[in-house]
């Protein structure tokens, strides 16, 4: 390879580098917009979701903005949901991704828990849209009647509409 194609392939690798970090971070405001402009931006790290390029802190909810990604995807944990707001998020999540397969299809009916479900106990319900565990999309679970939701690696556009269901019936 030439020097010139080198510097070029660098510079060009780079860009895109500072073109996701401007994504993520950008993901991070549209995610504290949602939650009616409360949170902060904190640098990324290595932790237990893997490497980010930034975090968001909110009193609702922890956003992950996950590297592997353009900055447009995220581990999110949301905090505090009331169980009116729970069922309306489980809705339009059913909703939105409602199985249009063919009727030999693994995906589940009900793939988020209902409130009911989780009011039965205390344990962490997953949320999963096939019945294989390498599909897990993430968790629920029910604690003085508030629940809280953990999505592992969900596009910040439906992280964004989740928050702001949680905030408009909150």
């Amino acid at each position: 390879m030439s020097e010139a194609s080198s510097t070029s392939l660098r510079m060009a690798v780079e860009a895109a580098r500072a073109a996701a970090k401007a994504a993520a971070h950008t993901a991070a405001l549209i995610l504290i917009e949602a939650d009616g402009g409360r949170g902060s931006i904190h640098n990324g790290s290595h932790e237990q979701h893997g490497d980010t390029w930034c975090v968001v802190r909110s009193a609702h909810f922890t956003a992950h903005i996950l590297s592997e990604s353009h900055g447009d995807r995220a581990h999110v944990s949301l905090d505090g949901i009331t169980p009116a707001a729970y069922e309306r998020m489980r809705a339009w999540a059913e909703d939105r991704d409602f199985c249009r397969h063919d009727h030999n299809c693994e995906c589940l009916t009900a793939p988020w828990p209902t409130f009911a479900l989780l009011a039965q106990g205390d344990e962490e319900h997953r949320i999963d849209y096939r019945a294989d565990y390498e599909y897990e999309r993430g968790s629920a679970s029910l604690a003085f009647n508030r629940v809280t939701v953990t999505l592992f690696d969900e596009p910040v556009t439906v992280v964004d509409t989740l928050l702001r269901i949680a905030r408009a019936t909150a």
